[in-house]
């Protein structure tokens, strides 16, 4: 009789740990994948500390640390425009535990325009964060206080003046390009490794003229430190609206920069949907809004499918665009 209770006991014990851990191995893959995170998730950012992107990514990763149950490190890869930072991301492994921010159209540009170790298949669209307006800025003591004045004093002195940008075929370099190309005027690109550089160059007058985000330089035009001459937008700038756009003085150039976070491709979708879920849960929150307003960010979310869709849509005009560009 004891023998048999012993039995029937140890039965259900043994039921009772196998329905836990389906119930565990549920609860696993529910949030992520298979004890997904176990430990810490770096996040590359291909840029210096301190430009708009990495500004933004501290933001958002600070937010999104509140709900993540490991910790995020944020990592800086800055050089070669981009490149180095983007091939350490897409060639880690494929596990949810190296993630990273990329930049549009850089991030398209740079492996048409040279041999590089990664393509733009090799990412898994996360989501994206950021899309950040072009502008075209000089100092505030300059001479030229209009666009029509900058277009014609370089009109009349061909390759003369210099237009600074965060690295030869980055996001700023096609803008800028793109702008000389619609306005008819040849200047100088003199490029750097990030948007930090380009513009201490601006403000140290070491060049003219920079093209940059409008995160990267609204402080310093609020402060009277830099100018505006025009926008790279449909419409004028909330908060500077006294600012023409290029449309308007009739140069049909749009630029922009958006900010991305992707993994390496083949990392499991169910890991990819949790991290999406984290960080669009961060992205809405009232603190990374009123942070990122702060810091001048505008804030424009796409899922995994638009973000991809937005790739293939950027790459597409790179590989239109650059060839007249002479980049």
């Amino acid at each position: 009789m004891k023998s048999k209770f012993l039995k029937v006991f140890s039965s259900v014990v043994m039921g009772a740990v196998l329905l836990s851990a389906c119930g565990t191995d549920k609860s696993k893959a529910e949030n992520g994948g298979d004890k997904y995170p176990s430990k810490p998730v770096n996040v590359i950012v291909a840029y210096k500390a301190g430009g708009g992107t990495d500004v933004g990514a501290r933001i958002l990763v600070s937010e999104a640390q509140k709900s993540f149950p490991q910790p995020f490190v944020i990592v800086n890869k800055p050089g070669a425009d981009g490149e180095i930072g983007y091939t350490e991301l897409l060639k880690s492994e494929a596990d949810g535990y190296t993630i990273g921010f990329i930049n549009l159209p850089t991030f398209v540009s740079i492996p048409l325009q040279r041999k590089t170790n990664f393509q733009k298949d090799d990412a898994q669209a996360i989501m994206n964060h950021v899309y950040d307006p072009g502008v075209l800025v000089v100092r505030e003591d300059s001479k030229w206080k209009n666009l029509e004045e900058f277009v014609e004093d370089a009109k009349q002195n061909p390759d003369a003046l210099t237009i600074s940008n965060n690295g030869t075929g980055a996001s700023n370099h096609i803008g800028a390009a793109h702008f000389a190309y619609e306005a008819g005027i040849k200047v100088t690109h003199v490029p750097f490794g990030g948007s930090t550089d380009m513009i201490a160059a601006l403000r140290g007058s070491h060049v003219d003229a920079t093209v940059a985000k409008i995160s990267e330089v609204a402080s310093l035009v609020k402060n009277k430190e830099l100018r505006i001459l025009g926008t790279f937008t449909d419409e004028r700038l909330e908060g500077f609206e006294d600012v023409p756009t290029l449309k308007e003085k009739g140069y049909n150039v749009l630029f922009g920069s958006a900010r991305a976070l992707v993994a390496p491709k083949g990392t499991p979708e169910e890991v990819i949907q949790y991290l999406h879920d984290t960080f669009k849960t961060a992205l809405e929150s009232p603190e990374n809004i009123e942070k990122s307003n702060n810091a001048n960010l505008p804030l424009k979310y796409m899922s995994g499918e638009e973000l991809t869709n937005y790739i293939n849509e950027q790459d597409q005009y790179i590989k239109e665009m650059v060839p007249k560009l002479g980049i």
